[in-house]
């Protein structure tokens, strides 16, 4: 998976970077086609950002992390 748009993504937030980019770290070892793993990472991403997500929210991330990958549409997901 490219991480360098979720990089460019961090450094233009207000989360603890240090902590994001260990999360991103974390998420480069982890066989992300396993969906508890990419709901793992979604989890903690939103618990940095102090945000919530419904289950529908979650479902519709991971699957269109599953079916494309990091694209323009997960950022525009991501930013509601």
């Amino acid at each position: 998976m490219d991480f360098k748009n979720i990089i460019e993504l961090i450094s233009r937030s207000n989360v603890n970077q240090e902590a994001m980019y260990e999360l991103v770290s974390e998420a480069s070892t982890l066989d992300l086609n396993d969906e508890e793993n990419l709901r793992k990472i979604i989890r903690k991403g939103c618990g940095l950002a102090n945000k919530t997500l419904s289950t529908e929210q979650e479902d519709k991330i991971v699957k269109l992390l599953k079916d494309k990958g990091i694209t323009p549409d997960l950022f525009k997901l991501l930013k509601k």
